[in-house]
């Protein structure tokens, strides 16, 4: 018989696994092309519209996707939020199917703060050439040119800060309370005794298809292109 706390649960399904490791990817791409400018530009462009499907699938999937991808299964509001905090800074383990409330608070926090700097990247330009210009940057003024390229300049300082509050978070809980939520992104499994208390049986989770994901990959995907050539 195997241990309880050798048991590992599925917790995470590969769309939301592929989306999360994905976008740390193109995050970095867009950082550093955006640093980088001249020729880089266009890259950073083609980073932005991925990112932007991305996030696009990734709100779709937090309604239609598997349980612990669900909103409704981790934003759990300011008082579950203080209650995990306190089983924190207590001697026991925590004990969560996917997100715990702090997390999918961060979670939604992280996935806003993307989509405002991705939105705001449509209408920015380039500061020091003038001639690189946000796909529906002609539709707008250009007062608003200019306040959607200092909010896209400004707002990447912001993300990078969530991001490290994020990573230092993962490592409180591996060194803290031995959970290693890292793996369990990569692999899509949590320990028994990290997703239920003693005693009691892993719970039951429903995983959406595939097939479905794929579909609404590429909806999202067809979304952006016509978002994109809206300025065209």
């Amino acid at each position: 018989m195997v241990e309880k706390s050798t048991q590992k649960v599925r917790i995470w399904d590969l769309p939301v696994r592929l989306f999360h490791w994905t976008l740390v990817a193109l995050i970095a791409v867009s950082y550093f092309t955006g640093q980088a400018g001249g020729d880089w530009m266009k890259f950073h462009f083609w980073s932005g519209y991925a990112i932007l499907t991305l996030l696009i699938f990734r709100i779709a999937w937090g309604f239609v996707g598997s349980t612990t991808a669900r909103f409704s299964n981790f934003v759990k509001g300011p008082l579950a939020a203080i209650a995990h905090l306190r089983e924190m800074l207590g001697r026991g383990r925590p004990h969560d199917a996917g997100h715990n409330p702090v997390g999918g608070a961060m979670v939604v926090a992280l996935l806003l703060a993307v989509l405002l700097q991705v939105v705001a990247g449509l209408f920015s330009a380039d500061t020091d050439t003038g001639t690189v210009t946000g796909p529906l940057a002609r539709l707008v003024t250009d007062k608003w040119i200019e306040r959607a390229t200092a909010f896209h300049e400004f707002w990447i300082n912001v993300i990078l800060v969530m991001v490290a509050l994020h990573i230092l978070a993962a490592i409180v809980y591996l060194v803290w309370k031995k959970q290693n939520l890292i793996g369990a992104m990569l692999h899509g499994r949590k320990a028994l005794h990290d997703v239920v208390p003693p005693g009691e049986e892993a719970p039951l989770l429903a995983f959406a298809s595939g097939r479905l994901a794929l579909s609404l990959l590429i909806a999202a995907a067809a979304i952006v292109y016509f978002i994109v050539r809206l300025g065209g």
